[in-house]
């Protein structure tokens, strides 16, 4: 009870004079306030950036397996000069695939290839550089692609190759002046196509498929502008697995058939690269991780230059306060009543930078949500380890100023 009595009474005397020197009081905690919003702030980008990415991989399962002919890991051991000389998924290989996979382990299959330097134009506008992606079969199965307008391909568009378009949303907006654009003309290069469907608004997001600016096409239509294995065409076989099946056996299955495919013997190496949507988001995790590490260090020395002003500050305080500890002292004052006052100040004002800091960054995330189409996350760990950083800095700032002024003789500070 006593203890408590005498560490309220410190508190009490700390946040009096903290209040009779509110300039200084206020420029102290702003040297923590930067260090806390530089580490506050890097780690709650790359957590966004993480989570955005994940949630994009969630939203289309961990199932889903693409054979292209580059891998999507890159590092020390990205061979390029092996995966230049791969040949590039075909139609035939997509349809034998289909025809061979064990049903029970393989839900659904789909070719899709892109390139670009197209025009598309309208009655009110043209455009040029427009990417085209030609789809076949459950594309829009395995891909959540959702739409603003219309609908999707249905099997008679894509088996007959008729001249049907889904556009994306910035395409709509800019062709058509932001009117419905779903059963009007355009023009592909010089065709004339008829619109089915506009896809849903995406923005920026980060680790997703971008389809606002992109028209689609069904192949057999596609084919009349790029062919599918030209020099400017991009091809991938996508396959997604049943919920049940493990991504492993969905990997052996698809490795299996391919393999047979392109009749390749027992001892050589696949000419062919099997991509997972988790391979990017892990990629990236290592990434992050660096970035964090980097974000600690800056972060690190903003705060030591902090924590330097902040037990500069405290010095002056001892050294201000001198006469009064003195009188403390005389009037009985032990000395851990007279260690945590000081102490407790240099505590309260890396807290008090640490929470305005805390609040800047959740300031400018909040903003950057509603201005952006980025989603900023923030973690309950990320606040709670800058906090901690912040108590750790005003105990080590704060010890020695208390340390000294709790050693004081009352007789010496009297007289000063």
């Amino acid at each position: 009870m006593k203890f408590t009595l005498l560490f309220k009474e410190s508190i009490a005397l700390s946040i009096r004079f903290l209040k009779a020197n509110k300039l200084r009081s206020f420029l102290s905690v702003l040297g923590i306030t930067i260090g806390i919003s530089c580490i506050v702030a890097i780690f709650t980008a790359t957590y966004s950036l993480e989570k955005n990415i994940r949630n994009n991989v969630d939203k289309l399962g961990d199932k889903i397996i693409y054979v292209k002919k580059w891998p999507w890991t890159y590092g020390n051991g990205y061979k390029w000069w092996e995966y230049m000389n791969r040949p590039k998924p075909k139609i035939r290989e997509y349809q034998r695939l289909t025809r061979d996979s064990n049903k029970e382990i393989i839900k659904n299959t789909a070719f899709y290839y892109e390139f670009s330097s197209n025009k598309i134009g309208s009655i009110h506008e043209e455009l040029s550089d427009v990417k085209i992606i030609g789809v076949m079969g459950d594309f829009f199965e395995i891909n959540k692609w959702e739409v603003f307008s219309g609908r999707v391909f249905n099997n008679f568009d894509l088996i007959s190759g008729k001249n049907s378009a889904i556009v994306g949303y910035n395409i709509a907006l800019n062709l058509f002046e932001g009117k419905n654009p779903v059963g009007k003309k355009i023009t592909i290069n010089g065709s004339k196509a008829t619109i089915v469907g506009v896809f849903d608004y995406q923005g920026s997001s980060i680790g997703g498929s971008q389809y606002d600016d992109i028209v689609a096409l069904p192949v057999k239509f596609a084919q009349r502008f790029a062919r599918p294995n030209g020099s400017g065409s991009s091809p991938s076989i996508v396959i997604n697995g049943h919920e049940n099946i493990d991504i492993n056996t969905l990997s052996y299955e698809v490795t299996r058939i391919m393999r047979s495919i392109r009749k390749i013997k027992p001892k050589e190496k696949n000419n062919f690269a099997l991509n997972k949507l988790t391979m990017v988001s892990d990629s990236l995790s290592q990434t992050f991780g660096m970035i964090d590490i980097a974000g600690g260090i800056i972060g690190f020395f903003s705060l030591l230059v902090g924590g330097f002003g902040i037990a500069n500050i405290m010095f002056v305080s001892v050294k201000e306060r001198t006469s009064v500890i003195g009188l403390q002292k005389a009037l009985g004052a032990k000395q851990i009543f007279i260690l945590s006052q000081f102490l407790f100040e240099s505590v309260f004002l890396c807290i008090v930078g640490a929470l305005m800091g805390i609040i800047f960054v959740m300031g400018l995330g909040l903003t950057a949500s509603y201005l952006t189409s980025f989603q900023v996350f923030f973690s309950f760990s990320t606040f709670t380890f800058g906090i901690s950083i912040a108590i750790g800095i005003g105990i080590i700032a704060g010890i020695s100023p208390a340390i000294l002024a709790s050693k004081m003789d009352p007789v010496t500070a009297l007289r000063k």
